[in-house]
Order: C-alpha cells, then structure tokens, then sequence
C-alpha cells in the first residue's frame, strides 16, 4: 500500500488529478503468494484520486503490462512479481508512460512520495474487504484480461510472423516448461497463432500452472543450474529437438537445443539476442 500511495502521489504531482483519472494505470500480478491481494491494494489506493485503473484480475505474463500501458496511453503501470526468485519473495515492478521500467531521477521522486505517505489511506482500506485484502467492489476497474493476453498476442503475430505457412509444416519437436509460472497461456496462444501444429509442442505438465511454492524447483530462474532438469529430461524421453522456457512471469525466456552427441546447448541471453536481432534485421532487409 505504502508503495501504491507513493506512486500515486508521484503521477499527480508530475502529471495532475485529472489526467491520471483520463489516461489511469494498469496494475496486474503473477501466480505468488499474495500478488493478487498486492493488485488488488495498490488499484483501491489509485480509485481513491479518481484514476482510471485496468485491473488485469487474472495471472498475466508481466510483458503485457507495458504492453498495456502503451496501448491505453496510460501514465503507468505495476505487475505484482518477485520474477525469477525463490517463493518466499514478491515486489512490485513499476512501469512508466513509455513502457519501460523506471529510471533516475522517476525512482527516487517515487521514494521520496512513499516515505510521506506511509499512513495507509483510510478511502483506500474502507475499499477492500481486509480478510481478503481484495476490493469489494471491482465496478470501479476495468479488467484488460483479453488485451493482456489475445490484444498483445496478435500485435506480435503481425510484427513477427513472417512465414506462418512454412510453421504449419514445421517438423522440429519442442518442450516448453512455463516454471510454475503464468506463461502457459501466452507461450501456446502464440505459437498457435504463428501456425506451429500442435503436436510439435509438449508441456511440462508439473510445472504447466502457477504455483506459489514453487514445488518442482527451489530456486525457478531458468538461468540456474539443473532449473530445466525436468524439462531436459523429457526432451529425452520424447526425442525432441529443443526446450523452451520462462521464468514464473514469462519475462525471462530461454533455450536449450539438442546437440548431435545427445548433449544440450543452454543458449545464453547474449546468443539469443544476437540470434533475434539478425534475424529481425534480415526480415527488415527483405521489406
């Protein structure tokens, strides 16, 4: 609450009432412990000032908040998430006007707004039923759920599927784990959207759904050593070529590729990126 009441202050300061209630903010959570509840606290602190507040009410993927606040032109926004580390973490990433994660001088004003506000608002408590911690009324937020999700897939379909007919014929086999996180639904939207048939992706299915205590892994950063164990393992199991993964808010992604002495290849972010980026550089030449 404390971190709501000092982001919201910053945003009227910066920005003034009336805007904040025009263009709002976008708040969504993952599947931890209590992110929900965090969501749910930081959108009854914003009703307070009259802001406009997209409430995404169901586990979201953390890309699709900016996503979000650039498609509403909102003046913010903040996924509930402790990302990629151990279960007993949460936090709040704040995401500015343009999408990107706040930077100097923003994050400091934000500080500096939290520690004069850190007498909860009674408007704010008098909103949430407090054995919940959940809003009593949700009349008041608007839920993007099916832009956070179907929106967002579609604009990645048409900015990055070049050749959805040679996709239809792929015959590569693909393991994707979501750990425990929420990236189940957008990882298979989208590579049904690009026309991947179903049969070349397989699921992890103990780590497919979110869980908070992260059951299947100690410590769920796919960056880890022995992270995608279980994932590796049935790659094996079903002879397939390459393991794809997200950490538990699907803004982490990696790759593991088969190689033809039966070990595995963990791309790192740096090969990635570079494999991306001549790859969109290469779409962009042939336009």
């Amino acid at each position: 609450m404390q971190a709501a009441q000092g982001l919201c202050m910053q945003l009227i300061e910066r920005f003034g009432e009336d805007v904040l209630s025009q263009r709002g903010v976008v708040f969504g959570y993952d599947g931890r412990h209590n992110s929900r509840q965090f969501a749910h606290v930081a959108s009854a602190v914003f009703i307070t000032k009259g802001a406009k507040v997209y409430l995404i009410d169901k586990t979201s993927v953390t890309p699709s908040n900016p996503f979000l606040i650039v498609h509403f032109h909102a003046l913010a926004g903040g996924q509930m998430t402790a990302s990629h580390n151990p279960k007993q973490y949460n936090g709040f990433k704040v995401y500015g006007d343009n999408g990107a994660q706040i930077i100097p001088p923003v994050d400091a004003e934000i500080e500096a707004k939290i520690a004069e506000n850190l007498v909860p608002w009674k408007d704010a408590l008098e909103l949430l039923d407090l054995d919940t911690c959940l809003l009593k009324d949700k009349s008041k937020t608007i839920d993007p759920y099916n832009d956070a999700l179907y929106t967002y897939i579609d604009q990645m379909y048409h900015e990055l599927c070049r050749f959805p007919d040679l996709n239809k014929d792929c015959n590569l086999q693909f393991v994707y784990t979501a750990m425990q996180g929420v990236g189940l639904p957008f990882a298979t939207g989208l590579m049904d959207k690009f026309g991947f048939p179903k049969k070349c992706v397989s699921i992890v299915e103990a780590q497919a759904h979110p869980d908070p205590e992260f059951s299947t892994v100690a410590f769920p950063n796919p960056e880890e050593k022995g992270a995608l164990d279980m994932s590796k393992q049935q790659a094996i199991d079903e002879d397939a070529d390459y393991v794809l993964a997200n950490d538990p808010d699907a803004d982490r992604f990696t790759s593991c590729e088969k190689q033809k002495d039966g070990s595995w290849h963990q791309f790192t972010g740096d090969e990635l990126g570079t494999v991306f980026g001549d790859w969109q550089l290469l779409m962009a030449h042939r336009r």
